[in-house]
């Protein structure tokens, strides 16, 4: 199947009428064809793709945002151009995988819903665009954990959704932009007792202290040895060589 995206004036049109819209975002399917009222608001991509399938939350805790971040990025095989283009992530959300967003962000039990529509069924504001977006979000951490060096390419993938706390305090940092520093990372954390990264305020400081390296230390210049010698220091344990 070919991928579809928002014309501009759509997209316009649809994050400006965002609050006068929020009780559409609870309805059980697709609307955007009612609410244009038979203008053309969509156009076709180059994009081809196999059917994608989301898997569905089942429980507060359980969202299988790893499997779902392999199974669209192995489907979709974008350009960085194409990856950030807002118009082909607001159309994902609002049409191809409705029922998923309904699923995981249900705007219909919050009082102001404006916010999360906001960032997740378009691009909010800030470098948290890509990381924010109910779709996009899921091929970008799969884009930047993917390692072909690796048995397993999306080994990382898998550690960085190991709980959303993991996900959401690397991603959104700064220094997430660099891959190779993302990937290692991760790949130091997998050689570590997951309860030790699985603790909130012991993983948050520590991603807080690597993003505050960035105006004191070039960190392209890191390696994963690197990255070992500072999380060991930092944290206070010792691990087996890298």
């Amino acid at each position: 199947m070919k991928i579809h995206y928002l014309k501009d004036a759509s997209l316009d049109k649809l994050k400006s009428d965002i609050s006068d819209n929020a009780e559409r975002y609870s309805s059980e399917s697709p609307w955007l064809e009612e609410y244009f009222e038979g203008e053309s608001w969509a156009l076709t991509s180059k994009i081809v793709t196999s059917e994608i399938t989301l898997k569905k939350s089942d429980s507060p805790r359980k969202h299988y945002d790893a499997e779902n971040a392999i199974n669209i990025h192995k489907a979709l095989d974008l350009t960085i151009t194409q990856a950030i283009d807002e118009r082909l992530w607001a159309y994902l959300t609002h049409v191809t995988f409705w029922d998923y967003m309904k699923n995981r962000w249900n705007v219909s039990k919050l009082e102001n819903p404006k916010d999360v529509i906001k960032e997740r069924y378009f691009f909010g504001g800030g470098d948290r665009r890509f990381t924010r977006n109910g779709i996009a979000r899921l091929w970008w951490a799969a884009q930047i954990t993917k390692d072909e060096n690796r048995t397993d390419p999306y080994e990382l993938t898998k550690i960085l959704f190991t709980t959303q706390d993991i996900a959401q305090n690397l991603l959104e940092r700064n220094f997430s932009r660099n891959t190779e520093l993302s990937k290692s990372i991760l790949s130091v954390l997998s050689k570590m007792d997951p309860a030790i990264y699985k603790n909130v305020n012991r993983y948050r400081d520590l991603m807080k202290y690597f993003n505050s390296l960035g105006g004191v230390t070039i960190l392209d210049s890191l390696n994963e040895a690197d990255i070992k010698v500072i999380i060991e220091k930092k944290l206070g344990i010792s691990l087996v060589k890298a």
